[in-house]
C-alpha cells in the first residue's frame, strides 16, 4: 500500500505576533511543532505500513525551515519526505496551498491512500484535506476516529458526526481526514532521529508543479483575512474544589447562592 500523508508546522506557542498590515501569524519568531493532528494522521498511516506493508510519503509545504518536520516524520516511520517549496506559494489560502499539495502528490504517481489531520491548531478550518480531494477527483471522509478495515478496494472507518459515530465505506483511493486524538502519537528514539538526519529529502518548487501566481500564494487566494484581534481577557477565574463530594457540593451551591445575591 502507498500512503501519503500531508503535514503542517504551527506555532507551538500562543504568543505569536501578527503582521499589522497582511494579518498575517509571523511564523519566524515562532517555535514551530508538527501539527497534532497531523501526528495522528501520520502515526495511522505508520501503523497501517506495519501491518500492511508498502511506503509512507510525507508532504509538507513551508520554507526550508519546516525540514525539521519531515525529519522528525522520517524518524517516526516514513520512508520519504516532500519540501514543497517556492516564494510564490507564500500567503496562499486554503484553497491555494490544496493546489499545490494536489500537484505535488500527483506529480509523484499514483497513492492508495492520502491522510491529513483533520484540523489545524493555528487556522482550524479543516477545508485542506476535502480540496485536495476534490482537485484529484478522489472520495473523501473527514473526522475519521477510527481505522476500522482495510482492502485493497476499500476501506471502513468510524467518522465523528454532531456528537454520534457513523460506519462509513469508502472506495480506494481517498482522501481521509483523521480526527485530533484518534491514537496516541508515535514518539521517535534519539537513535531513530539521529538516523533521520541524514536522509535524503526532496524538494519540489514550481518549476516543477508549474502553478501561475494568479492561482496560488497571494495572489491567487480567494479568502482574505482583512483584520486580526486579539482575545480580551474576560476577568473570569477557575476555582478548584477540594474535599469529599459532599464538601465539594456544598462549596457549589455557596457559590450559586452568591452568584445569585
Amino acid at each position: 500500500m502507498k500512503i501519503a500523508v500531508c503535514i503542517k508546522q504551527v506555532p507551538v506557542s500562543d504568543q505569536v505576533e501578527i503582521d499589522p498590515i497582511t494579518h498575517q501569524m509571523i511564523r519566524s519568531n515562532a517555535d514551530m511543532t508538527i501539527n497534532p493532528a497531523d501526528m495522528n494522521a501520520l502515526t495511522e498511516a505508520i501503523t497501517l505500513k506495519k501491518e500492511f506493508g508498502g511506503t509512507v510519503d510525507v508532504y509538507t509545504m513551508g520554507s526550508d525551515l519546516a525540514r525539521s518536520a519531515l525529519v522528525t516524520a522520517i524518524a517516526m516511520g516514513a520512508d520519504e519526505g516532500y519540501l514543497v517549496s517556492d516564494r510564490v506559494f507564500a500567503g496562499g489560502d486554503s484553497l491555494g496551498t490544496a493546489k499545490v499539495l494536489a500537484k505535488a502528490i500527483e506529480k509523484q504517481g499514483e497513492y492508495d491512500l492520502i491522510l491529513c489531520g483533520s484540523l489545524s491548531s493555528d487556522g482550524a478550518t479543516g477545508q485542506t484535506g476535502p480540496m485536495m480531494a476534490e482537485l484529484l477527483n478522489l472520495p473523501s471522509i473527514t473526522e475519521v476516529k477510527e481505522i476500522l478495515r482495510l482492502e485493497s478496494s476499500h476501506m471502513e472507518v468510524y467518522k465523528s458526526w454532531k456528537g454520534q459515530y457513523l460506519h462509513m465505506r469508502v472506495g480506494l483511493p481517498a482522501v481521509i481526514t483523521i480526527s485530533l486524538g484518534s491514537n496516541a502519537p508515535i514518539l521517535p528514539t534519539l537513535r531513530n532521529q539521529m538516523k533521520a538526519k541524514k536522509k535524503e529529502l526532496f524538494v519540489i518548487t514550481n518549476e516543477e508543479l508549474k502553478l501561475t501566481e494568479e492561482e496560488i500564494g497571494l495572489k491567487g487566494a480567494k479568502s482574505i483575512v482583512t483584520d486580526t484581534l486579539y482575545a480580551k481577557d474576560c476577568g473570569k477565574k477557575s476555582i478548584f474544589l477540594s474535599g469529599t463530594v459532599e464538601e465539594q457540593a456544598d462549596q457549589i451551591i455557596d457559590l450559586f447562592k452568591k452568584a445569585g445575591e
